[in-house]
């Protein structure tokens, strides 16, 4: 049995219209996979009971700090005005992770998803093959 690796993609978020930007201008995430390893420390399911003994509701829960810091690597396309109207660019996770705009909580829930997904898109698949897969850091999903 045969399985791609691709340890780093880019990932553009379905969000605000993003999808219809021109690429240049498209907010992009680097996303880094959780190692099998790390799996347990990126997601969990809660169950929650509902109504009767025999309905429930599962959910997942992401450990949100983890995957910012560790999981998301250069973003593109990201700035943030105050209420002074000074614009800053948020490059990386981590800056993402201390960050605190109108509409952030989207934007995180779609990275969070995304991280945690068991899933190769077929733009990943075409690209596993070439040489510059090999470096881990090509690759995207249109979601």
């Amino acid at each position: 049995m045969k399985f791609t690796a691709n340890k780093k993609y880019v990932f553009y978020p379905d969000i605000n219209g993003n999808l219809e930007l021109p690429e240049s201008e498209r907010l992009s995430v680097e996303i880094i996979r959780p190692t099998a390893e790390e799996r347990g420390e990126v997601a969990w399911y809660e169950a929650a009971q509902r109504g009767t003994a025999s309905e429930a509701a599962v959910r997942v829960r992401y450990n949100t700090p983890r995957i910012l810091r560790g999981n998301v690597g250069a973003i593109k396309n990201l700035v943030v005005a105050d209420a002074a109207g000074k614009e800053n660019a948020v490059t990386g996770g981590p800056e993402l992770a201390v960050s605190s705009f109108a509409g952030m909580n989207a934007l995180v829930d779609v990275i969070c998803a995304e991280v945690c997904a068991d899933f190769v898109t077929a733009a990943q698949k075409k690209i596993s093959g070439s040489d510059s897969a090999s470096s881990g850091t090509d690759g995207t999903n249109g979601n």
